[in-house]
């Protein structure tokens, strides 16, 4: 039988094609741009380093002066002071580890001539920094914390800056130099695939820093320091000059500006969090801390979902995208119907010659499968397109400072996406079918039968 009924669905195919293209491209088109959207939330929703996500925690504390206002959400509150930093650096817990960062910045040549000066951005941070995101390594490796404490003037770039600086060759052992700075390259980074840069708070999609270097030397020798600085009313006034003067102020000041990370073990997290407490206290003591005691440990899954949830752009564009397959699924109801009722005197005749109904409903159920399963095929084709076409968008918004190695996966189809295209496709053809199946299969075969 069912071999019958794939014949008599494959004939029903045929007859009238216009009709049964119209069907498809209504389909595969409402799937194309709904698919391309639902890739791009999906991917661009993706959590960096997922398997440790739960116990990488952003590390805050409300040192902020008494006058203040109230912070109503974790992500609203300051990052944390540079002697905060240094005291919980100080910690020793078992099987924690913490980092932080913050920007610098400089004009960069090499020794080759031919290669134009750049004035690039540097990410500063310690040695865990490493061991805790795990960026792949494709030539040497990072710095350990004898040369972070000698204040060794070393640097590890990223496989672009490489591939721009040294023709892809490895660099490990060059050179680079920064202002008047000469730095040692001790590792070079592979391409990194970062969904968003988590670790300094911007959740940019896909741009990782290219340059690294450790604060030891940041320091040591005032580097540059590209930071939003949250200071206490007494150093307001200055704070613009932190940037690049002060620095003896800046380190002894309320101002905070250094993102800090913990990565901490499920069953560290509460000690963890009463050591915050206990930390707090001590500097309450010393006159700091003025406010209501106020921590934040908030892991990379919840910061994430929050910023994803606050991505307006996505929201509007998967609502329109939605909508736009819903009409494409109302116009395929209509075209089917308009290619079922074509047959009502077949339908009816086979009927009055003892068809049963659930054999002609069978019948339909499998063309309309045929139809979601082609329109699945090209809808998947058309959200390729459509992908390839939005990641150019975003190169282009960006000037082309984006590079489409770092935002290629973020613009592709895996098998969860392509199985859920073809799943959506069939389901919302067979949603589209129900009423014309269900009208021709319960058109009374006298009505037509009389008319012959």
């Amino acid at each position: 039988m069912f071999s019958y009924n794939l014949q008599l669905a494959i004939k029903s195919l045929k007859d009238k094609p216009s009709l049964t293209l119209l069907t498809i491209l209504a389909i595969a088109l409402g799937l194309g741009l709904y698919t391309t959207v639902a890739t791009m939330g999906y991917q661009g929703n993706q959590v960096p380093l997922a398997h440790k996500s739960e116990n990488l925690f952003l590390v805050q504390m409300d040192n902020r002066e008494i006058t203040a206002e109230p912070v109503e959400h974790q992500a609203r509150l300051v990052d944390t002071t540079y002697k905060d930093t240094i005291n919980l650096m100080a910690m020793n817990l078992p099987g924690v580890q913490q980092t932080f960062n913050w920007s610098t910045y400089g004009i960069l040549n090499v020794e080759d001539e031919n290669i134009n000066t750049l004035r690039t951005p540097a990410a500063v941070t310690n040695s865990n920094f490493f061991t805790m995101f795990e960026p792949p390594f494709l030539y040497g490796n990072g710095w350990d914390k004898t040369i972070e404490n000698s204040g060794e003037a070393v640097i590890v770039i990223s496989k672009l800056m490489n591939d721009k600086l040294f023709g892809g060759d490895n660099s490990v052992g060059k050179s680079v130099r920064i202002n008047t700075h000469v730095l040692k390259i001790i590792g070079v980074l592979d391409t990194w695939h970062l969904t968003r840069k988590f670790y300094d708070r911007s959740y940019r999609s896909a741009s990782p820093d290219n340059f690294f270097i450790p604060y030891s030397f940041a320091m040591e020798n005032n580097m540059p320091r590209r930071a939003g600085f949250d200071c206490w009313a007494a150093n307001a006034d200055i704070a613009r000059s932190f940037r690049t003067e002060n620095k003896e102020r800046l380190i002894n000041s309320e101002c905070a500006w250094v993102t800090f990370w913990a990565e901490i073990p499920n069953e560290q997290v509460e000690n963890y969090n009463q050591q915050l407490l206990n930390y707090i206290d001590s500097q309450k003591s010393l006159g700091r801390f003025p406010r209501e005691t106020l921590t934040y440990l908030t892991n990379l899954n919840d910061q994430l979902l929050y910023i994803n949830g606050r991505n307006q752009f996505m929201n509007v564009f998967s609502m329109l995208a939605t909508l736009f397959f819903a009409v494409c699924i109302l116009n395929a109801v209509s075209i089917l119907l308009a290619k079922f009722m074509r047959r009502t005197k077949e339908v009816s005749l086979r009927r009055a010659l003892g068809a049963k109904k659930k054999t002609i409903i069978g019948q339909y159920v499998l063309e309309v499968v045929i139809i979601g399963l082609i329109g699945g095929v090209v809808g998947i084709i058309i959200s390729y397109f459509g992908l390839q076409g939005m990641m150019n968008i975003q190169i282009y918004a960006s000037d082309y400072t984006t590079k489409l190695e770092d935002i290629q996966p973020l613009f592709q189809l895996n098998l969860v996406m392509i199985g859920q295209a073809f799943v959506t496709g069939i389901f919302c053809t067979l949603v589209a079918s129900i009423y014309p199946i269900w009208r021709i299969c319960n058109i009374p075969p006298a009505s037509q039968l009389k008319a012959q």
